[in-house]
Order: structure tokens, then C-alpha cells, then sequence
């Protein structure tokens, strides 16, 4: 099957674990494993992999990237040709993701192994130089692998392509060398950086499938509509009122706003009301009627109603849970 895009919903975001880096002299190969249970991604500088993953090859050269699959068998092809130096991060996804393969596309959640991240996975294999930067272990086992995700508010689709051109190789190596450097810190401010660094590698990613995709317009106007919807939640919107602020029609927009957030603007817009609803509910001792008016609902009976539909619990049943009861 071909390699295509991980779609990860976020947040949370994927959690780095560890990483590192090894040379491979000429007739070395990557190790052959199974169901490691965390994703592995490698980005060559020099010389050439060769690797497989469920029937699918590829050869990964200086400035490419490849994203291993947690739950998959993956294996060498064939043996290094030159010195081959390479960089690799192990990392975990805590929320629903999937791969755009069509109608043999997966998904899953690679929590749910509870594998902890395969010490020498890389360097067992034959190099002669290997370095690696492990998160504390506790913060591994304190993954949230029963969090749900709408424990997040609202969520985005992240597009990792698996296999891919780096734009700019040097930028990915730069973050890859500063991930290593943080390799003597055991504090959380050194953690907390390692994460900053590790989301940045994966948002250069992500910019790098969208520069692949022609429906990349589409993305620019769901993001748009998105961002003015949540500016403007208070105030009544309307399909014309949309189509004066964004120049385009409202069947277009919905178009899009589907394709993106799989959502029309007006159900997006509910939405984020009802979770502004629950802010005010948990922060202020305003009426329900009150915070319905602010958060954009013109009818409390209405507010109340999709507020019970979305939560289960009528606007004032949600507030009381949080009360301290004397």
C-alpha cells in the first residue's frame, strides 16, 4: 500500500520520547521490527536507507523524511550502499489520527499499545556511532491514553505526510541537532523545550503537505472563516453576513469549512458558543440567560436545548457539578 498522510486530531499533540542519531557504514541496514508501538520518524542527511513497511519500499536520501507506523512490520531492503548517517525521533499520538489511503486506510490510536519506545532500535543494526535523547519515564507512563477528546474543546486535523522532500533540510536538521543538544538536561524547562522543538519539526511537516495539495485554497478558507466566526460568536451571522467579510459565497464556504473541519460555519460557530458557554458557566455566577445573550444566542429555550444535546446536562445541571456543596 502506499505511503500517504498520517490526519492526526488535534489537540492533543503528538508527545515526543525520544530521539537520536547513527552513521551506517556501507553494507549496514535498519533493523527489522513489528508493532514497536510508537511512531519512528527518520530524516537522512547522507547516503541512503532502504526500508519496507507492509509491502510498500522506499529509499529515504539526504533531505527526505519517513514516518514508520507504530502498528505495522517494517524491515530493510536492502543493505546501505555508502555511509549513510541519519536522524530519528520516537513519538506518540494520544488522540484519534488515521492514514489517507483511501479505502485500505487504517486508523487507530498507537496509546493504546503501551509500549514504551525501543531502546537501540536504530543502532543495533551495525553503525559504528549512535546518541540518543530519552524523556523522563514518567512522563511516558503519564500519557493520557484514556483521555477523550473532547475533553479538548475543538479540534484540528494535522497532515503528516509519511514520506517526503524536505523544503528546507537544513532548518530540520538545525531542530534535530537541538533536540540532541538538550540530551544533558533533566529538567522541565529542558523537556518543556524538547516538546517546543519536537512540534516545530512536526509543523514543518505539515506545511510541507500542504504545499502538495491543490486544495491548499480550500485550507486558507476554512482557516479564515474559522478565525473570523470566533472573533465575531457574540454577534449575529448570517450566510450574507459571511459572504460581505470573506468575498466568497456561502455554499463555497460551507464547501470548505466541510472539506477541513468536516463542519458548516454554522455549526462550527455553535460550537465554540457552547464551549464560551461553559467558560462563563464554571467562572462567572451570571444567569443562564444572561451568558446565553453573551455567547451570541438570541433565545435562552434555544441556548438551553443545544447546550443539553452537546453536554447531556441542561446549562444550570453542568454549572452545579462544580459547586462546593456545604
Amino acid at each position: 500500500m502506499p505511503l500517504n498522510e498520517l490526519m492526526i486530531q488535534i489537540p492533543p499533540l503528538p508527545h515526543f520520547l525520544t530521539a537520536g542519531q547513527d552513521v551506517f557504514p556501507p553494507g549496514s541496514q535498519h533493523v527489522e521490527r513489528q508493532q514497536i508501538g510508537v511512531f519512528d520518524l527518520i530524516v537522512v542527511t547522507g547516503g541512503a536507507l532502504h526500508i519496507g513497511e507492509a509491502g510498500t519500499n522506499k529509499r529515504v536520501g539526504p533531505g527526505q523524511a519517513l514516518i514508520l507506523r507504530p502498528d505495522l512490520h517494517h524491515y530493510p531492503t536492502k543493505p546501505c550502499e555508502a555511509e549513510t548517517h541519519f536522524y530519528w525521533v520516537h513519538f506518540r499520538i494520544g488522540s484519534p489520527w488515521t492514514e489517507s489511503i483511501g479505502a485500505s486506510g487504517s486508523s487507530g490510536s498507537d496509546s493504546a499499545s503501551g509500549s514504551s519506545p525501543v531502546s537501540g532500535l536504530h543502532g543495533s543494526a551495525g553503525g559504528r556511532f549512535a546518541s540518543r535523547v530519552d524523556t523522563d519515564k514518567n512522563e511516558e507512563e503519564g500519557l493520557a491514553d484514556h483521555v477523550q477528546s473532547s475533553d479538548f474543546g475543538h479540534q484540528y486535523e494535522l497532515r503528516l505526510p509519511r514520506y517526503a522532500a524536505l523544503a528546507n533540510p537544513q532548518e530540520t536538521y538545525a531542530d534535530m541537532d537541538g533536540l540532541l543538544a538538550l540530551s544533558a538536561r533533566a529538567d522541565l524547562a529542558g523537556s518543556w523545550r524538547q516538546q517546543t522543538i519536537f512540534h516545530r519539526l512536526l509543523f514543518r511537516l505539515c506545511k510541507e503537505a500542504q504545499g502538495e495539495h491543490t486544495e491548499s485554497a480550500v485550507t486558507k478558507l476554512a482557516e479564515r472563516t474559522a478565525s473570523w466566526l470566533k472573533a465575531n460568536y457574540r454577534q449575529s451571522v448570517t450566510n450574507e453576513r459571511l459572504r460581505e467579510e470573506l468575498n466568497y459565497h456561502p455554499i463555497y464556504i460551507t464547501r470548505c469549512m466541510r472539506a477541513v473541519y468536516d463542519r458548516t460555519p454554522n455549526e462550527f460557530l455553535n460550537e465554540y458558543r457552547l464551549e464560551q458557554a461553559k467558560l462563563l458557566l464554571l467562572t462567572t455566577d451570571k444567569p443562564v440567560t444572561d451568558i446565553a445573550a453573551a455567547v451570541g444566542f438570541e433565545d435562552p429555550a434555544y441556548f438551553a436545548r443545544r447546550f443539553a444535546a452537546s453536554v447531556s446536562l441542561s446549562p444550570s445541571a453542568y454549572r452545579k457539578q462544580f459547586e462546593v456543596r456545604g
